[in-house]
């Protein structure tokens, strides 16, 4: 098994990369991938000072939202090229977390995008019959700020999905039930419920962790269940940052700004939580950790602790054993650039890994694990952050 890496695009039009959402928008079968970000940080320097004016226009020559088309069966051998597409045109969308899911129920899988560092927006962008053509935005809201993550699924167990989101500067937890008429804008106020306040993390999962046919919530290093619904359900220690209808299970304590994944990684035919401090030590006090952990208890497993910012965390079956692999990727930063690695954690079955580093030199932020070429294996398809933009796939082959 090797990772054949391609640059899809070495200079996309947008700075500071955020979101990656491989999605079949052509109808072939293959993901295609939309890709998008906040747009550039720094301003143009002339001499010794910066040119805001310069800056702003400069900004305005970006776009936030752009898409690109798989080159389809058959040519990923080579150097074949994915076609970009603009997804949005409006240079001041500011995007950061965001999520895929059929808001409007036709059948298609819209777009979902949240603002960050200061921005206030959610977003839904309606996917056309011919997604190579303009998405409609609609205004879901503007209660919070900077949306880190977003994710779209049925979290309070009512049958229907909700937009669920983790906003870091109002430190807060919440869903947005989506109305009769989603093309709304914004959505009615009481769409909203408040799952936790003061509480500012990173990372969201929905999934049913203990077989019990709900939904449960991962925001964080914590696990939210419906109080209601789950009368065993840990009480929290301390319960004035939670809504009343909620219960919170604190999973580890120490790490910081996970990304989570879910999955059986084991073998014992229950799911488990994979985390990794997507930001650490940027933001935080020690190297990156990566480690899984098994529910009741939640006994930890460290799989490395001195990564750089791994914020690609991902579970698949790359060697066809049968059994979940780890993907993680540490991101560059200006720092990193030349020695960040993506690590595969290869699955001997019962939990038992062994290291294997398949790329350096490519940093990457939030790169997801799918088949991209058809031949039933799973790929990584992937891109930076700043400061250099590349959108790359990593091709697995025997």
């Amino acid at each position: 098994m090797r990772f054949d890496h391609q640059t899809i695009d070495d200079s996309p039009p947008c700075g500071r990369l955020f979101v990656c959402e491989p999605v079949d928008l052509v109808g072939d079968g293959l993901p295609d991938l939309i890709v998008g970000g906040m747009g550039s940080e720094d301003l143009p320097v002339l001499g010794d000072r910066t040119v805001p004016l310069v800056g702003r226009l400069f900004r305005r020559l970006e776009t936030d939202l752009f898409w690109y088309e798989n080159p389809g069966h058959g040519n990923h051998d080579g150097d074949a090229a994915w076609t970009r597409h603009t997804l949005s045109s409006a240079s001041d969308l500011h995007a950061l977390g965001a999520a895929l899911g059929d808001v409007n129920g036709n059948g298609r899988l819209d777009l979902i995008v949240g603002q960050g560092f200061g921005g206030s927006d959610v977003y839904w962008f309606e996917q056309p019959v011919d997604p190579r053509k303009a998405w409609p935005k609609h205004l879901i809201a503007d209660d919070f700020s900077k949306y880190h993550d977003l994710a779209f699924g049925d979290v309070d167990n009512d049958g229907e999905p909700e937009v669920v989101g983790a906003s870091q500067e109002s430190e807060t937890v919440f869903y947005y039930d989506v109305p009769d008429d989603p093309t709304r804008s914004p959505w009615p106020s009481d769409c909203l419920t408040v799952i936790g306040r003061h509480t500012n993390v990173e990372g969201l999962a929905i999934a049913d962790l203990d077989g019990d046919g709900d939904n449960e919530l991962v925001a964080g290093t914590a696990v939210y269940r419906r109080a209601d619904r789950d009368s065993t359900a840990a009480a929290p220690e301390d319960a004035s940052d939670l809504s009343a209808e909620w219960a919170r299970e604190h999973v580890v304590a120490g790490w910081d700004w996970t990304r989570v994944a879910v999955g059986d990684v084991d073998d014992d035919g229950e799911p488990e939580l994979v985390f990794a401090e997507g930001d650490s030590p940027l933001l935080g006090e020690h190297m990156g950790r990566v480690g899984w952990f098994d529910p009741p208890d939640w006994d930890t497993h460290i799989l490395r602790d001195d990564l750089y910012c791994p914020h690609t965390v991902q579970l698949a079956d790359f060697d066809g054993n049968g059994s979940l692999d780890v993907y993680v990727a540490e991101m560059g930063l200006g720092e990193n650039e030349e020695t960040a690695q993506h690590v595969l954690f290869r699955n001997e079955g019962g939990g038992k890994f062994r290291e294997t580093v398949v790329e350096s030199g490519v940093p990457t932020h939030e790169g997801k694990a799918l088949d991209v070429d058809g031949n039933g294996r799973p790929d990584l398809i992937g891109k930076s952050f700043e400061p250099h933009a590349h959108v790359d796939v990593w091709y697995n082959r025997p």
